[in-house]
This record gives C-alpha cells, structure tokens and sequence, in this order.
C-alpha cells in the first residue's frame, strides 16, 4: 500500500492514476470527499498527526505532495509546508513506513526572497535530517492537462484585451510535462538508491517567459498586443491586493518567484528514473 498526501490534486491525479495502472494499492488522505478512481479515500487533515498516522499504516512508502502556491487564511506557508512535512515524517516514523518520496520545488533554498521557496527548503531540511530513507524532489514550473502553470499562462493569454508581461519577459522557465514527474515518482518507490537524495525535475527545453507567452498564445490561435509592466509599478499592487484580495492574480511572492528563472541539470533524473522528459511543443493541444 503506498499512502499519497494532496492526491486530490493536480499533479497528485496523475501520480495516483499512474500508480493505479501499474497495479499499485494506493491511499489518498484528503480532507475534501473527492474521489479518486482506483485509490482507497480517508478522511483526515494533513495537519492532524493521529489521522496521519492511521492512513500510513501498513504502507510501505508515502508520497508527501501537499503544498500551496499562494496564503490564504490559516493555510500559510508555514503550516502547510513545513508543519505538515514535520507531522508526515512522525507519521511515517510512529507507523514504520520504510519509504518516504517528498515534493519540493525548485529554487527551495535557504535566504530565498519567496516564502514560498524558504518552507520548500525548511521542508526539505526537515526530511534530510528524519533519518527515513526518503527521497527529494524539486520541479520546474509544470504543464498538463487540468492544471499547472502553463494552465495558468494559458488564461492569461485569453483575459483582457492585451497580454500583460511584467518587467522585461526573459526570465528562463522549464517546463516539465506532469506525467513525467509521475513516472519519476512511480519508478523512484523500487530504487533504493535514490534515497538520500535530491533530484531537480525540469523538461528538455527553456523558455523566457514572454517567448513562451507566444508560444502559447500562436497555438491557441490569439494575436493581442502585449502590455510590459514595469516591476517597480507591479510590486506594490501586487503587495497589497494580493494580499486583500483572494481572487487577485498574482501576489508579491508569486512576483518575486515570477522574475527568478527555474532552470535545472536534468542529467540525474534522466539517469536514475530513466524519463526522456517531453517537449512542451508536443502536448500544446493537451
């Protein structure tokens, strides 16, 4: 039985799906009644250790996926991404699961101007000291069908009568396709190797950020004119409606993160899980 946090998810759907299709027993944890074919639903906050602890029973690894890209009341970066981890590595220690896979992003790092890539990296310091054979991994932005940050570039490219770029466009991106992150996943439970390490997950091309607006915006049949923004107007905005506002489109963490570039070697992942990663220009339509 392999137990899966954040399940319900986007990238968690397709790592459930493809453990389900390779004959894997799998347990989703979820606080919502949401459903995921093959895989046996409990109930329970990731945040509650004794529900922690009963769902990782019997399991013979766990996949920690829980994370959030931006703070909305008491789900801060904070509790949902070290809180959590801390909760899930004592779950795994009280329940004897020999096998821990976390998802990290890439950027984590100590100093890191993002809250956001701070906890990521407190999260990963977490695991790296639990003592569990646990393995750590770190995507670049990610694409597929039913979400992802592509997903996110795609409704961007359709609102409003411009397209919006903030500052000068050419921070470097990588994307990787979500099925392949699944694969990395899947093949890293059999790999005992992979523990104790950290493995930077990124696709076979970069793109600046406004090339790859047009990328988008070309496939999806739309010529607008772009709109470039400069940070020093956005940064302010962002700070403070991001913060009021739920629904306002970006807030300062995820500028900040926006104007990094997320670039990765992807030699190790190609070495040890055996992922040819593809292309973004071949699943565009997806």
């Amino acid at each position: 039985m392999i137990l899966v946090t954040g399940g319900t998810g986007f990238v968690g759907r397709h790592i459930v799906a493809r453990l389900v299709s390779a004959g894997e027993k799998v347990r989703v944890l979820a606080r919502s009644r949401a459903e995921t074919p093959g895989a046996e639903m409990v109930a329970g906050d990731i945040r509650d250790l004794s529900a922690v602890v009963r769902a990782a029973r019997e399991c013979e690894a766990v996949i920690h996926l829980v994370g959030i890209i931006r703070e909305r009341g008491d789900a801060t970066f904070q509790r949902m991404h070290v809180d959590a981890t801390r909760t899930v590595i004592q779950a795994c220690q009280e329940a004897g699961v020999p096998r821990l896979l976390h998802m990290s992003a890439l950027g984590a790092r100590p100093g890191a101007k993002s809250g956001y890539h701070r906890t990521k990296w407190e999260a990963e310091e977490l695991v790296r000291v639990s003592g569990l054979p646990a393995t750590i991994f770190r995507p670049s932005v990610i694409f597929g069908p039913g979400g992802g940050f592509v997903a996110e570039l795609r409704r961007l490219v359709h609102g409003g009568p411009v397209i919006p770029i903030i500052g000068d466009g050419m921070a470097l991106l990588q994307p990787i396709w979500v099925e392949d992150i699944a694969s990395c996943f899947a093949r890293a439970i059999n790999k005992p190797e992979a523990s104790g390490k950290a493995y930077e997950l990124g696709g076979p091309e970069t793109f600046g950020f406004e090339p790859l607006i047009d990328l988008i915006a070309e496939a999806e049949g739309i010529s607008k004119p772009k709109l470039h923004l400069p940070v020093a107007l956005v940064r302010p905005v962002a700070a403070t409606l991001g913060r009021l506002f739920s629904r306002f489109p970006i807030t300062s963490d995820q500028l900040t993160m926006l104007l990094e570039d997320s670039v990765c070697d992807i030699t190790g992942m190609q070495e040890t899980f055996g992922v040819r990663p593809a292309s973004l220009r071949d699943h565009m339509r997806e």
